[in-house]
């Protein structure tokens, strides 16, 4: 029964992962009968947020289920899941500029920098931002909010007794919420999204416990995400010019923050309704999806290079072809270094 539970979670990994690759390759008008269907496909920022619930959850489960809890054991294990795959893909993005370039091109030393140190963000959709993302992989902003979530997660658990330990989040991300609306910047924003990945934390607690899940047990963390919600609200209120400023402005600030904790607030509650329902339709829905599950992350953060700037297959004449091809490229490579070379990497590392 637990298995199938965590199964569930797989499922729903592997599916994200695959529709933020949907998300940047489909055009957003795709009509079947009259109905523009390609609307379904524009919820890419949302599927990131159902990433980090799911991040929070494992993360929790894996940290409670650990004998060694000390933080030499954690970063390692966090270091190495995180950064051996990225660093195939900063190489792949590098080799893929000098040959469209025709010669060794710049190596972009201070982004490459700026993301070793999980410093970057989408530059060009939120203010004050430290780094781009490294070569224009635009999903690579996600991995700095994951590395940090990692890093507090652990001084929190640590250094704070269990029993004060929701209190003291709560305070925390209504804190940096508030001090958004001053002064957005990399600090705050992280801390402040540190409240969705929370959510999978709490429900980490919930199935640790054996305990039934219900509104009533999340009810009180609601009001929190509800509050953040509201800050942000008045922020898109107080920044409103700001929609003028970006080019895509409901992916960008101040209305992507809205956006995200709303979505996350139906996470929360939907993920609760569905469970009171006994999953019914998932494993017809999303079940498939389990399979691509364990090589998911670098679906993720490889798929910028190998579908979406893709172009040597342009011979083919016929996009859903050509498309089709790239990325079952895309899963195939995402195999092979998710499942096969980092695997054995991680075996030698760790011994």
């Amino acid at each position: 029964m637990k298995k199938n539970r965590l199964e569930k979670l797989e499922a729903l990994r592997g599916f994200a992962a695959l529709y933020v690759v949907l998300f940047h390759v489909l055009p957003q008008q795709i009509l079947l009968f009259g109905v523009n269907i390609g609307l379904l496909f524009r919820f890419g920022p949302e599927a990131v947020i159902v990433f980090f619930v799911l991040s929070g959850f494992v993360i929790k489960y894996t940290f409670e289920r650990s004998a060694d809890k000390s933080f030499k054991y954690y970063f390692i294990r966090r270091f190495i899941r995180l950064y051996i795959p990225l660093f195939f893909i900063y190489v792949l993005g590098y080799l893929l500029k000098c040959y469209n370039a025709g010669e060794l091109a710049n190596p972009e030393w201070g982004s490459l920098l700026g993301n070793l140190f999980m410093l970057q963000d989408v530059i060009s959709q939120k203010p004050n931002v430290i780094s781009a993302a490294y070569m224009g992989n635009g999903v690579l902003w996600s991995l700095s909010y994951e590395w940090w979530f990692y890093m507090l997660y652990y001084v929190l658990a640590t250094r704070i007794p269990a029993e004060k330990l929701n209190k003291w989040v709560n305070i925390i991300v209504i804190t940096a919420a508030a001090s958004y609306l001053i002064y957005p910047f990399i600090a705050n924003r992280l801390i402040m999204y540190f409240a969705i990945w929370w959510i999978g934390v709490r429900f980490a607690e919930i199935y640790l416990q054996g305990g039934a899940f219900s509104f009533k047990k999340v009810m009180p963390y609601g009001g929190v995400l509800l509050a953040i919600t509201c800050i942000l609200g008045l922020n898109l209120y107080l920044n409103f010019s700001y929609t003028k400023v970006y080019s895509y402005p409901l992916v960008a600030y101040p209305f992507i923050e809205v956006r995200h904790f709303v979505f996350a607030i139906i996470v929360m509650f939907g993920a609760i309704a569905w469970y009171n329902l006994k999953w019914v339709g998932f494993n017809a829905a999303f079940g498939v999806f389990k399979y691509i599950a364990p090589s998911s992350y670098v679906i993720y953060i490889a798929h910028h290079y190998l579908v979406v700037e893709a172009s040597y297959l342009q011979f083919v004449n016929n996009k859903i072809i050509e498309y089709g091809l790239y990325i079952i490229i895309l899963l195939v490579f995402s195999y092979l270094l998710e499942v096969v070379v980092y695997n054995k990497i991680r075996k030698q590392i760790l011994g």
